[in-house]
């Protein structure tokens, strides 16, 4: 998958990990990608549901062992559904 951003907010606390990744979204065209790297469970689940309810994608979540892993596509996108329920993949 092409990334055109990354963004590691692994020790970064709550709110100040949304800030950073709407920040770096907001420099961002539309339909670019951005792999965001969390720590926190509880965050990574807030995240992902703020972000898909301003309008951004959720492309890919992958958890690892110092984290997980998420690719955000920057919104409008028009027609392309997230492919990641946030509200059961929190659970996961």
């Amino acid at each position: 998958m092409k990334v055109d951003e990354k963004l590691d907010i692994r020790n970064v606390a709550a709110p100040y990990c949304l800030l950073l990744v709407k920040s770096t979204l907001a420099s961002m065209k539309p339909g670019a990608v951005l792999e965001v790297r969390v720590q926190d469970p509880e965050s990574t689940g807030d995240l992902m549901a703020i972000l898909v309810r301003s309008g951004e994608r959720i492309v890919a979540k992958v958890q690892c062992e110092d984290g997980t892993r998420l690719w955000v596509q920057k919104g409008p996108v028009v027609g392309s559904p997230c492919l990641i329920n946030p509200e059961t993949a929190t659970n996961a």
